[in-house]
């Protein structure tokens, strides 16, 4: 079970539809990020230039960057 926005809580099983179940998935990590970022502590992502915690004001402090080479492969620089 999922709690969703309105408090209550949302059953899905393996015959529900594709769609329902990643919008319930959806839901309920967009409202873990935003209670990790009210928090206080940062939620770690990931983009193009790397892996980066990202904080409540939008602050992105990269801990890993990657390097892309000349045949599109990335290589994880520390």
């Amino acid at each position: 079970m999922l709690s969703l926005e309105e408090g209550k809580m949302k059953k899905f099983s393996f015959n529900s539809p594709k769609e329902e179940v990643e919008r319930i998935l959806k839901q309920s990590s967009m409202k873990d990020i935003e209670e990790t970022l009210e928090s206080g502590a940062p939620v770690r992502a990931i983009d193009n230039i790397g892996i980066y915690d990202r904080y409540c004001d939008g602050t992105k402090v990269y801990v890993k960057k990657f390097m892309w080479d000349s045949d599109d492969q990335v290589h994880i620089c520390v």
